[in-house]
């Protein structure tokens, strides 16, 4: 049996709809990461960042003006760094306690602009992939499984045993059908739920046909 269906721009606007939420929850969730990783970063090298930084300006400041290395420049560069660390070591605590209380309140700013940014590229990318899946379609079905066939080209085709499926799912617009290894990526085979390619009653018959070989439960 073959069906027939065409995806259209108006389908690929309804699925941008649909997985633009989910594509930005996993954007939104990789950013907390990488931002928790920095932070943490941030917040252990922020107290030896600035000791060294200080340490090095003053050392560079006692050998700059004669840029000669000798005894009196080494002892000047010993005693500033003896007196440096124990004025660090005792009064580290006021420099940074207001600090790090500063970098608090930036980090707790709302950060909108790069969500929309963020949410403008991922739009951006799902309509260069779905607009790739828009054209004609011969959808073939046999005993042993399912040839899904872009018209585009003869090339353009490809093939799942019923036994591979390992996934099902339903929207409004479309069954979705994935194996095993599509699945792990994300991916899966979209059959309109109607087609306007075919007699609409031959098209939910032969649908009904298609779903009946899937091994797997329908999941929304």
């Amino acid at each position: 049996m073959e069906l027939q269906f065409s995806i259209t721009p108006e389908h690929t606007r309804m699925r941008i709809g649909a997985l633009l939420e989910q594509e930005l929850l996993k954007d939104d969730q990789l950013q907390a990461r990488l931002l928790g990783h920095m932070q943490r970063l941030q917040d252990r090298l922020l107290a030896p960042l600035l000791f060294f930084l200080g340490l090095a300006s003053g050392l560079l400041a006692i050998y700059f003006p004669a840029r000669v290395l000798s005894a009196q420049t080494l002892i000047a560069m010993v005693l500033f760094a003896v007196v440096f660390t124990g004025s660090w070591w005792f009064y580290s605590d006021r420099l940074l306690t207001p600090l790090r209380k500063r970098i608090a309140d930036n980090r707790a700013k709302p950060r909108a602009p790069f969500r929309r940014a963020s949410q403008r590229l991922i739009e951006m990318k799902l309509r260069t992939q779905l607009k790739a899946s828009e054209g004609n379609y011969r959808l073939q079905l046999d005993e042993q499984g399912f040839t899904l066939i872009n018209t585009k080209g003869k090339s353009a085709k490809a093939s799942l045993a019923w036994a591979q499926i390992v996934r099902l799912k339903v929207t409004p617009d479309f069954y979705s059908v994935a194996c095993a290894k599509l699945d792990s990526k994300g991916k899966a085979y979209h059959i309109p739920r109607h087609s306007d390619a075919m007699d609409a009653e031959l098209y939910q018959q032969g649908l009904t046909l298609f779903l009946s070989r899937v091994p797997v439960s329908v999941q929304s």
